[in-house]
């Protein structure tokens, strides 16, 4: 019964044997087709990652760039109420512009309490004195750029991720500025970006905490994961990467890609599900899968058509070998086929026709020794190298490798040839791919020739210089002895210009400004396509010691190097920093002179005018001041200047101004002022520090008054002269009328109000 069963179905030899290949193919093409299939996906996640983490970084940097911006407007404009000023409302109009309305600023007074811009009025709207990032700016050991965790808003309920930066002028009224990163407006973008369905991309600072993620999951935002193992063993113990988990929100199955921002304490996290991913090999291997069982069926069946089937694979094993000669065709590098047991050429392609300067047949005519050089890199003879070559490539090493070659006209080329194992139905063979490299060789042939003419430069130069290689690498090659004398640097303080940039430009604002003019200065050479700047950079620097100097930098480029000269102009740019304090200081009192108060009025009556408030200009002369020059010298006379120029400075508040216009002559510059009333309270604290006795040597005191004449705008006049010259007017009414007191200019004659 058996044999009848066998004679039945019988099943040739052949067929069984063709049916396990093809089993063990399908299977191998399916294992290879998934791994083939998610490193696809694990590449497409890679560059998704670098995608994201620009974007990110746009992101922080214009965050940054909006808090330091803010920031330097309130310490500049001391007194003023930022969020009710139509220059910092446009300001900020502008910033919230740039980022679509993503990031919304915030004013935090010493106090927490949070301002909004505009402001309908001038009380908080809310406390932030709990939140972390207000908190961080109150202490000086931990005030900077702080990204906080996400919060609920006080103001408008909605998740942020607040991020704050220090006010540092000499106004207490506020103590930071913070943007709040609107969660659901930079939702959008990432949900753009990230590999749908199953995909997701994630923010998380680098303590753990959750900042962001989409698609949104309830409770992900603000969740620390710190204690999660592939946080700790993956997104925490390294800068980048790429690995699997399931995931810390939904349990599903995903590769993460990941990278760690350098400049913030963010970690990106953009995932691709595992099956998302494996998706389009299923239905290719469900496709495999029916076409394998319709093989064999067809084979246990069809046994007779075996033949054709064989001559129908024979038939793509031909096109395959065609495919591949098409390839080798038309590959770019120069191919040589060789017969390793022959030493004979067998095969070359166009390429190696035209590197070789022969024909295809003259190269099959032999072996490829006859085309080396008889001495090759490393002092091997022509046979020697490739024996040693060969033997590597036929124990399965792909080699990479240096040679000489001569053309047909004798001229000797340069090339890198990789030899690699192709050996085939007991047949021994090695394919070399030839590629010439002879300008390269000679390019740094010549490099280091023009390196050693720069290093006999830098070792006899009387100025600081520095060697670095182009941007964007911009890596520190050396530096001369003069360089660490003066600036006091070492090669390894400043590998790079990053570090460079770091330690030499401290304050993080001059630095960023700095750089953009750098940045903008190298971009004009290259516009005019020179090889130097177009004139020297000048900046201030911080020296390793902590000492400053002011220098111009002279840049240049040879070929990859950028050689960088340092001029110190420390002593001639305190000479002209000093010759501009002359020129609009008095320089017995230090208060400013007429050309600087001229300038003042112009800017007091423009603000003067949009706020439609009042202006006083306050002409003031020491009464009995000529007596003490007479009586105790003119030494005794500039300490009484001296003195009473301090105890007006001191009197008036600190948006008004206190000038010297030569002799005992001052003029009082009140600003931003409600009423007549305001003025008269300012200038009775200032007569009233002027009626205290003047101590002078040997303990003598004096005691002197002051007549004062004030101009109001607009009554008074609408430019400075108008104003300075009416209310000198006034003064001298204030004289006639008894000294030590205030005068009023009025437009009727004879009608000055007196105290």
């Amino acid at each position: 019964m058996s044999s009848a069963r066998h004679s039945r179905f019988p099943i040739p030899p052949l067929v069984a044997l063709l049916l396990a290949v093809l089993w063990a193919l399908a299977g191998y093409r399916a294992y290879a087709d998934r791994e083939r299939v998610v490193a696809a996906k694990e590449v497409e996640l890679t560059k998704l990652v670098v995608a994201v983490e620009e974007q990110t970084l746009r992101l922080l940097r214009l965050t940054e760039a909006t808090l330091i911006t803010t920031s330097r407007w309130i310490e500049e404009h001391p007194g003023v109420y930022p969020g009710q000023d139509p220059s910092f409302i446009d300001l900020v109009s502008n910033l919230r512009r740039l980022s679509d309305d993503t990031l919304e600023i915030r004013i935090m007074d010493a106090k927490g309490g949070a301002h909004v811009v505009p402001a309908p009025t001038r009380n908080a709207v809310a406390s932030l004195a709990d939140r972390e990032h207000f908190r961080v700016q109150q202490d000086p050991r931990t005030r900077g750029l702080f990204v906080s965790d996400p919060v609920l808003s006080h103001v408008n309920a909605h998740w942020a991720v607040p991020v704050s930066y220090p006010v540092l002028g000499s106004d207490p009224q506020f103590a930071a500025v913070a943007v709040a990163i609107q969660i659901e407006r930079i939702a959008r973008p990432f949900e753009e970006q990230r590999l749908k369905p199953n995909g997701s991309v994630t923010l998380i600072k680098t303590n753990g905490a959750t900042l962001f993620r989409t698609p949104a999951i309830e409770g992900s935002i603000g969740k620390n994961i710190s204690q999660a193992p592939d946080f700790i063993e993956h997104l925490n113990a390294r800068e980048r990467g790429l690995y699997r988990v399931k995931g810390a929100f939904d349990g599903v199955e995903r590769m993460i890609g990941h990278a760690r921002l350098t400049s913030y304490p963010v970690i990106i996290a953009v995932t691709a599900s595992v099956d998302d991913a494996l998706l389009p090999w299923r239905r290719e291997l469900y496709q495999l899968l029916v076409f394998v069982f319709a093989v064999s069926g067809f084979a246990l069946f069809f046994s007779r058509r075996s033949a054709r089937s064989a001559q129908q694979a024979q038939q793509k094993l031909a096109d395959s070998e065609q495919r591949f000669r098409t390839l080798i065709e038309h590959a770019p590098d120069a191919i040589l086929l060789l017969d390793t047991d022959q030493q004979r050429i067998v095969d070359a392609n166009p390429m190696a026709e035209k590197l070789f300067e022969r024909t295809r047949g003259e190269l099959l005519s032999g072996g490829v020794e006859r085309f080396y050089a008889p001495i090759q890199p490393g002092g091997l003879s022509a046979a020697e190298s490739i024996r040693v070559a060969q033997e590597r490539c036929l124990k399965g090493e792909s080699v990479l490798v240096e040679r000489r070659i001569l053309s047909s006209s004798g001229h000797e080329k340069v090339v890198e040839v990789r030899i690699d194992n192709m050996s085939e139905e007991g047949r021994r063979l090695a394919r070399g791919s030839f590629i010439d490299i002879t300008e390269r060789k000679a390019a740094e042939t010549a490099l280091r020739e023009s390196e050693g003419r720069l290093r006999v430069l830098m070792e006899t130069s009387p100025l600081p210089m520095l060697i670095a290689t182009p941007p964007p690498e911009c890596r520190t090659l050396m530096l001369n002895q003069r360089f660490e004398e003066v600036i006091g640097y070492a090669l390894e303080d400043i590998p790079n210009m990053d570090a460079w940039w770091s330690r030499a430009y401290p304050d993080a604002g001059y630095r960023m400004e700095t750089q953009r003019r750098w940045s903008e200065a190298v971009q004009r050479m290259i516009e005019a396509g020179q090889h130097s700047l177009l004139e020297p950079f000048a900046a201030e620097i911080v020296c390793k010691d902590g000492w400053r100097r002011f220098v111009e930098i002279h840049m240049s480029m040879y070929g990859d190097r950028c050689l960088m000269v340092f001029n110190d102009l420390t002593q001639r740019h305190a000479d002209e920093v000093e010759l501009a304090r002359i020129a609009h200081y008095d320089i017995l009192t230090n208060l400013p002179n007429r050309r600087l108060l001229t300038d003042r009025m112009e800017q007091a009556i423009a603000r003067t005018r949009r706020k439609d408030r009042l202006l006083a200009v306050c002409y003031l002369d020491l009464d009995e001041f000529k007596p003490v020059n007479d009586q105790h010298g003119h030494e005794a006379g500039d300490k009484v200047l001296v003195d009473a120029a301090a105890r007006m400075g001191e009197a008036i508040r600190t948006e008004d101004t206190a000038a010297r216009l030569g002799g005992d002559e001052f003029v009082l510059l009140l600003a931003d002022i409600e009423n007549p009333g305001e003025c008269e309270s300012v200038l009775a604290r200032v007569m009233s520090s002027l009626a205290m006795p003047f101590v002078l040597k040997g303990n003598v005191s004096v005691t002197l008054s002051a007549s004062i004449g004030v101009a109001l705008f607009p009554e008074g006049g609408e430019t400075p002269d108008e104003l300075m010259r009416n209310a000198d007017q006034a003064m001298y009414a204030a004289k006639r009328a008894g000294r030590n007191r205030i005068s009023y200019f009025s437009l009727n004659p004879g009608t000055e109000a007196t105290d």
